[in-house]
C-alpha cells in the first residue's frame, strides 16, 4: 500500500550527510546498543531502526531515546494502546462509521497524506481514532519512509456533539506520542468543510499544540484544496478524482492492518521490564504535556 521513492530517500539521506553504507553502520551501532539494554523486549528490525534514525535526523543518541520510548510509552499511556489491536470490535466499528487511511503515494516523494472523515454525525469515538492511527504508525515503521505528514480531516459530518467529544487531555497524549516517539515533522493540518462550531476544535488545538504547529493548521470551507495535494489518479471519486472511492481506500487500509495481525498480537505482550532498566526513567517531562491546561469553554 505504501509507495516509497528511492530517489527521494537518497536525497533525504544526503541532506543529513548520509549514504546507504553510512546508514547501515548507524543501524549496527543502534543494534549493538539495544543488546546492552536488558529492559527492552526485542531486537528491533533494521528497517524500523532506519526510520527512527531518519526521524531523529540521524542523531544516534536521539534515536536511542525514540526507540526506548517506542516500547516504554505503551506502559506510560496504556489507555491509548490497550484497545489498539485491529482485531477488536472497536476497530471494526470505527471503520463502519468512518473513513481512515493513508494515501499510497507520497507527495513530492516524501510527504505522507493521512485522511479521515466520519460517515455520519454523532458517532465520533476519539479513542478509536487514536488507536487506529497508532496501528498505522506501526505498519509505516515497517513499510514506509517516514519524513513528514499532511493530516487531512473532512469535517462534513462532524456535529456539535462530536466536537464536544474531543477531550483535550486525551488529544494531548496522542500529540505527545506523535512527537516524542515518532518525531514526525508535521507539514500541514487541513480541516475541510469546516462548520461554524469548528471554533471548539480550534480552541482545543491551541491548547494541545505549540504555536508554530497551530500556524500550520488550515481551516477550509470546502474540500477544493485536496486537489492541490493529491494527484487526480489517487484523488477519491467523491472529490472529483479518478482514484478509488473512500470505501475502497478503507478496505485497503483494513486489509493492510489484517496483514500485520501477528505483530499486533505480539505488541499486546511486549513490555519493558523496568526492573532491568540500567538507568531509572525520569517521568517528569517525558511526554511534554504535564502541567496546567487552560480551561476551554465549549458550551
Amino acid at each position: 500500500m505504501y509507495s516509497v521513492s528511492e530517489d527521494a530517500k537518497k536525497k533525504v539521506y544526503e541532506t543529513f550527510g548520509r549514504n546507504e553504507e553510512m546508514v547501515e553502520d548507524d543501524v549496527h551501532i543502534i543494534k549493538t546498543w539495544i543488546k546492552t539494554q536488558p529492559h527492552l523486549p526485542e531486537l528491533m528490525e533494521d528497517v524500523k531502526i532506519k526510520n527512527f534514525l531518519n526521524l531523529s535526523k540521524f542523531s544516534i543518541e536521539k534515536t536511542k531515546e525514540k526507540i526506548d520510548m517506542y516500547y516504554t510509552i505503551r506502559s506510560v499511556i496504556p489507555e491509548l494502546f490497550e484497545s489498539s489491536n485491529p482485531k477488536l470490535e472497536v476497530t471494526k466499528n470505527l471503520f463502519n462509521g468512518a473513513y481512515l487511511f493513508t494515501f499510497p503515494k507520497q507527495v513530492n516523494g516524501v510527504h505522507r497524506v493521512h485522511f479521515s472523515k466520519q460517515k455520519k454525525m454523532n458517532a465520533l469515538n476519539p479513542f478509536a481514532f487514536y488507536n487506529v492511527w497508532l496501528s498505522i504508525f506501526e505498519i509505516r515503521l515497517k513499510e514506509d519512509f517516514m519524513v513528514d505528514d499532511y493530516l487531512v480531516t473532512d469535517l462534513d459530518n462532524y456535529s456539535l456533539a462530536d466536537m464536544k467529544q474531543i477531550n483535550p487531555m486525551v488529544m494531548s497524549k496522542f500529540v505527545a506520542i506523535y512527537k516524542k516517539v515518532y518525531a514526525l515533522r508535521l507539514k500541514k493540518v487541513l480541516l475541510l468543510n469546516c462548520p461554524s462550531y469548528v471554533s471548539i476544535l480550534s480552541a482545543i488545538l491551541k491548547v494541545v499544540v505549540k504555536p508554530k504547529i497551530f500556524d500550520r493548521i488550515e481551516f477550509h470551507q470546502d474540500a477544493e484544496v485536496l486537489k492541490e495535494i493529491i494527484c487526480k489518479e489517487e484523488l477519491p471519486k467523491e472529490y472529483g478524482g479518478e482514484g478509488p472511492s473512500l470505501d475502497q481506500y478503507n478496505v485497503m487500509m483494513q486489509t493492510k492492518l489484517s496483514e500485520y495481525q501477528d505483530r499486533f498480537d505480539q505488541l499486546d505482550k511486549l513490555k519493558v521490564n523496568e526492573n532491568l532498566r540500567p538507568q531509572k526513567l525520569d517521568n517528569d517531562e517525558i511526554l511534554g504535556f504535564y502541567g496546567s491546561f487552560k480551561k476551554i469553554n465549549i458550551d
